[in-house]
C-alpha cells in the first residue's frame, strides 16, 4: 500500500511538472520556452509508460551450480530474468535477497546489479558468493526495480524463487591409532560386541545348522564325508558413542569440524560410531558404520547449532538414563566445569570409560577452574585431551593433554 501510494504521488509531481512546463510555454512563449516543454515531454511520456508497466509479466529463475557444499568452498547462481511484453527497459535493478548467514560472505560477483537491456526480452547475470558458512540456506526473494531517466517514476516487485542449499561442516584429515589403543583401559574396544572375522581362518569343525553356505570346507568335508565348515577368529569390535556439547560457544564451529573429522576417521576405519546431540531437539545415532550412515552424520552436522538450553553435564546424565550396558564414549566440548567432572566420574564408576575433548583456541586459554576439573576427570580414569584447530590431524595419535 505505501509503495502504490508513493507511485501515485510521484505521477502526481510529473503531470504537475508537465501541466507547469506546458502553461509556462504558453505564457511566455517563444523558442525556449517551448523548446524545454517538448524536449521533457517524451521523458515525461516513458516516465507514465514506466508508472504503468505491468511487473507481473516479469518472469524469474534462479540456477545453482551445485546443491551440496563444504565449508569454506564457493557458490555461484544465476539469475534469468525474462519479460512477456516488451519494454524499453532504461534502468534495471536486480538483487537477490540472500539468507541471513550468507550476507557477510565475500561476493567476487555481486548478487545486486544495475543492467539497462533497452530491447531484451530475455537477460541474466551470474554472482558468486565465497566461503560459505555451514548450515541449510534457503533462498526465497529476488527484488526487481525499474525506473526512468531522472528517477523520478520507480516501481518495485519481489518474487519467490525457492532454492535452497546444504553446506556440510568442514573436515580433516585424521591420522589414526586404534582407539583401543588410545585409551589406558582399551575403553573403546566393547567387551560386550563381538562379531566374527571372516578374513582369518584359524581351523574347522562339523557344520552347524545356522552356519552359512560360504563357510563349507569342501575338501575336509570330502574327506570326512560329512559337511565341515572353517572356525574364525573371534574378534573385538570398537564400538564409540560420540555426545557433542550444544551449549552456546564461540567455539562451536571448531567443535563441530572436529566432530565431523573424527566420525569421518572411525567409520572410515570400520569403527561402529554413535552420535548423542541435544539441544532443542534431541538426535540419537546409534552405533553403525558404513557410507550411509557417514552420511546421515553429516547432514545432522551440518544442520547442527548450539542451541541447547541445559548444561552439557545434565544432558549426558539425562542421556545416561537410557544406556544400560557399558560402551565407550568420546565428549567433545569447549570448556569443563565441576558439574561435567561428577558426571564423567559417575560413568567412570559404572564402567563407562572414554575420552574428553577440549577444543581451544590457544592452550592457554584454559582457565584454573577448569584445570581442577580436568584433574577431577582424570582421577576418575577418564582421558582429558586439549585440542587447537591446528592439532585436529593428530587427535587420535598424539598422547598428554
Amino acid at each position: 500500500m505505501k509503495k502504490r501510494i508513493r507511485l501515485t504521488g510521484r505521477v502526481l509531481l510529473l503531470i504537475i511538472l508537465i501541466v507547469v512546463l506546458f502553461s509556462y510555454a504558453m505564457f511566455q512563449g517563444g523558442f525556449v520556452s517551448w523548446f524545454l516543454f517538448y524536449s521533457f515531454l517524451p521523458f515525461g511520456l516513458y516516465s507514465f509508460c514506466v508508472a504503468l508497466y505491468p511487473m507481473r509479466y516479469f518472469e524469474v529463475q534462479r540456477r545453482l551450480n551445485q546443491e551440496q557444499y563444504h565449508v569454506g568452498e564457493k557458490l555461484a547462481a544465476t539469475l534469468n530474468v525474462k519479460t512477456r511484453m516488451f519494454f524499453p527497459i532504461i534502468y534495471l535493478i536486480i538483487e537477490d535477497q540472500l539468507p541471513k548467514p550468507l550476507q557477510n560472505c565475500q561476493q567476487t560477483k555481486p548478487s545486486k546489479i544495475f543492467l539497462s537491456p533497452l530491447f531484451k526480452t530475455d537477460f541474466s547475470y551470474e554472482y558468486i558468493l565465497e566461503h560459505l558458512p555451514r548450515g541449510e540456506h534457503r533462498f526465497s526473494t529476488v527484488r526487481i526495480k525499474i525506473t526512468d531517466f531522472f528517477g523520478l517514476i520507480e516501481k518495485e516487485t519481489t518474487f519467490q524463487v525457492e532454492n535452497s542449499i546444504l553446506v556440510y561442516p568442514r573436515y580433516v584429515e585424521m591420522g589414526y591409532r586404534k582407539v583401543g589403543q588410545r585409551f589406558e583401559q582399551g575403553v573403546a574396544a566393547s567387551p560386550i560386541r563381538l562379531h566374527r572375522d571372516t578374513t582369518i581362518t584359524v581351523g574347522i569343525r562339523e557344520y552347524k545348522p545356522g552356519d552359512r553356505f560360504s563357510w563349507i570346507n569342501w575338501k575336509a568335508s570330502a574327506r570326512k564325508n560329512e559337511l565341515m565348515t572353517k572356525e574364525f577368529e573371534e574378534s573385538q569390535s570398537e564400538d564409540i558413542v560420540i555426545f557433542l556439547d550444544r551449549t552456546p560457544s564461540p567455539l562451536f564451529e571448531e567443535m563441530v569440524t572436529f566432530t565431523a573429522s573424527l566420525v569421518r576417521t572411525m567409520i572410515k576405519r570400520g569403527v561402529q560410531t554413535g552420535l548423542v546431540s541435544v539441544g532443542r531437539d534431541r538426535v540419537i545415532f546409534p552405533a553403525k558404520n558404513g557410507e550411509a550412515h557417514l552420511q546421515e552424520l553429516f547432514y545432522h552436522l551440518a544442520k547442527v547449532q548450539c542451541d541447547s538450553e541445559w548444561s552439557f553435564a545434565r544432558s549426558i546424565n539425562k542421556e545416561m538414563e537410557h544406556w544400560n550396558t557399558p560402551f565407550s564414549f568420546c565428549c567433545i566440548t569447549s570448556s569443563v566445569d565441576k558439574e561435567l567432572a561428577a558426571s564423567l566420574g559417575n560413568l567412570a564408576m559404572k564402567n563407562f570409560s572414554g575420552i574428553v575433548f577440549i577444543v581451544k583456541d590457544k592452550a592457554a586459554d584454559i582457565s584454573k577452574e577448569e584445570i581442577i576439573a580436568v584433574e577431577q576427570i582424570e582421577r576418575k580414569g577418564v582421558t582429558v585431551k586439549m585440542i587447537e584447530e591446528r592439532s585436529f590431524a593428530n587427535a587420535l595419535i598424539e598422547g598428554g593433554k
